[in-house]
């Protein structure tokens, strides 16, 4: 690993050793740009701009094509005040003498303008529709981005190593096919970063719900990404006839990787990623359904975070759908899918931003989006949102309702005029919120973050801890050691002072034993390496373990490694067979 020994025990200070006194110091330590409540400035309008050479969406799509990016976005290097590439295969790219990137594909200064192109736009994506800077969770310095890491065919996000990776493989002609020129792959990886900067306590969960929500929302990014592209938006409408419910390039993802590797009899089953269609039928089950290792993975679901995913994501597109729909029925097919576009970007990210802390399930993410519609648009669009979440079986249609009245009747609470610390948000939660909010009593929260966005709103998260013990001889070496588990409580205003969104959401009993399940899960498979807290040092390669043991002081803990690597296994299948399974789910839609 690269100079991540102070992160790393960083890592295990604020979560893995958690007591109260503890918990109060990591929290403390923060910088104070995370309690800051001053408003947001939206940056100013560019007035310069260099051309780049880039693949829309993905190679399978289409030839390479010219985008403009803004010059203050570009320096020399590579490097902006949130990126830079750094690559150990070549060189980087230099412009030409009009400051242009103007690189064909089979050169490999190619990959490094299509990654750091990408990447960038996905995070100023992201920060239009959150309205405020997203800051990484590792702090202000910058994420670098690797397009040739090596070899796999795969990608992957290091929290630790502040590194976007980009892995390439040997295609059957011995042509090499490269992740880092997919804007799919590029947007997906981004999107671990910028979610995990919303809430980097989902990185740091063994619960599958975490887990599998960091994968749709790659996925997710990846086609909001897609549909900012006016060249692949004509290409989707002339593929489709305008009916987005027809299969098309936007809903898959990864178009080139994925055909390479099934024409040359590659598994595209267990834990793969790129190989995720959001345009499916996928309805959600319960965690007791879910088996580790099913039968056909590309068609069933299974207690895999890559494999689950699909069931959120697969909701999003139907809303994408749905309102794209009812756009379409007063403007042009083009307005409508930029119109739905948007609707469902800022409904994702301040979904994120009103919902669970910690731990959480799908039913937490539908409640959030509903929480996010009323917050945004005054409910514009839950008639939509409901009867879709219940038909995926995420939020049955009963309960969702009772939310929607719940958020029609929330208490009268005040937003603080002034949050500059963990002390002041302390003081701000004891005076002012817990008076009114019963069910926090018995629980010791401490302040994550209170920040404001352009349009004023103010937006202030607390956490709570919980240890859970690993007993039994399904733990192995491990038995007896312990993990810790977060949730806590969110807190949303309007731009005239009043709440807008409460959101409470401990750690369940049930968070407890799904946890237990999924972590010996990972002792079974083997995935747990050593981590030595002399030296800082991973005793297996990092990017193949999920998770990582410590013990010191008599006291034993596991702990997850904050590395979301997304790989596309080795093992063959039938892929004849597969597409006459996928065909017969999607008749019985």
């Amino acid at each position: 690993m690269t100079d991540s020994s102070g992160n790393t025990f960083n890592l295990l200070r604020r979560l893995q050793e958690q007591n109260a006194s503890s918990l109060k110091k990591a929290i403390e330590s923060k910088p104070a740009s995370g309690f800051d409540i001053v408003p947001f400035s939206e940056p100013e309008a560019d007035q310069s701009f260099v051309n780049v050479v880039v693949y829309p969406q993905d190679p399978f799509v289409s030839e390479p094509e010219v985008r403009q990016m803004s010059s203050r976005l570009i320096g020399l290097g590579l490097v902006n005040a949130r990126f830079q590439v750094k690559d150990g295969m070549s060189a980087t790219a230099q412009p030409d003498s009009q400051g242009n990137y103007l690189l064909w594909p089979d050169k490999p200064e190619f990959d490094q303008i299509n990654s750091f192109y990408y990447a960038t736009f996905t995070l100023q994506m992201f920060e239009s529709y959150a309205r405020h800077v997203i800051p990484w969770s590792f702090g202000t310095a910058p994420l670098f981005i690797n397009p040739h890491f090596g070899q796999g065919g795969n990608a992957f996000y290091n929290e630790l190593d502040h590194l976007l990776g980009f892995n390439g493989f040997v295609d059957g002609d011995s042509s090499v096919i490269q992740s880092a020129q997919s804007a799919d792959v590029v947007s997906h990886e981004t999107g671990h970063a910028v979610l995990d900067g919303l809430r980097d306590l989902y990185n740091e969960s063994f619960g599958l719900g975490c887990a599998a929500f960091h994968e749709s929302f790659g996925d997710m990014a990846a086609v909001l990404v897609a549909l900012h592209d006016d060249s692949l938006i004509q290409k989707l409408l002339d593929w489709t006839g305008g009916d987005l419910r027809l299969d098309n390039f936007i809903a898959s993802l990864a178009e080139q990787v994925t055909n390479r590797l099934r024409a040359n009899g590659r598994d595209l089953s267990e834990r793969s990623v790129y190989l995720r269609n959001a345009l499916n039928s996928f309805v959600n089950a319960s965690f007791d359904e879910l088996p580790l290792s099913p039968e056909n993975p590309e068609i069933q679901l299974a207690r895999d975070s890559h494999n689950y995913s699909r069931v959120f994501t697969g909701a999003f597109y139907d809303i994408l759908v749905a309102i794209y729909e009812d756009q379409r029925t007063t403007i042009a097919d083009r307005v409508a899918i930029h119109r739905a576009r948007d609707v469902v970007g800022h409904l994702l990210v301040t979904a994120v931003e009103l919902g669970p802390v910690g731990e959480l399930n799908f039913a937490d993410m539908a409640k959030a989006f509903l929480a996010a519609d009323k917050f945004l648009n005054n409910a514009e669009y839950t008639h939509l949102l409901i009867p879709i979440f219940d038909k995926r079986r995420i939020l049955p249609e009963l309960l969702a309702r009772e939310y929607c009245t719940s958020l029609d009747n929330l208490p009268s609470i005040v937003a603080p005029t002034i949050v500059t610390s963990p002390d002041t948000a302390t003081q701000y939660l004891n005076d002012v919120v817990r008076p009114k909010l019963a069910f926090l009593q018995g629980y010791e929260l401490f302040p994550l973050a209170a920040y404001t966005n352009s349009a004023g709103n103010i937006f202030m998260t607390y956490v709570v801890s919980r240890r859970i013990q690993l007993n039994g001889a399904q733990y192995r070496e491990h038995d007896g050691y312990h993990v810790d588990a977060f949730g806590g409580l969110t807190l949303a205003f309007q731009t005239d002072g009043s709440v807008g969104s409460i959101y409470w959401r401990p750690v369940s009993d049930e968070d407890v034993r799904q946890i237990q399940i999924t972590t010996a899960d990972l002792v079974s498979r083997g995935d747990m390496g050593k981590f030595s807290p002399q030296n800082a040092q991973l005793s297996i390669e990092p990017y193949t373990m999920l998770g990582y043991w410590v013990k010191y002081d008599r006291i034993g803990l596991l702990f997850k490694n904050p590395v979301l690597v997304d790989p596309l296994p080795g093992r063959r299948i039938n892929f004849k067979d597969y597409l006459a399974k996928w065909h017969e789910t999607l008749k019985k839609r």
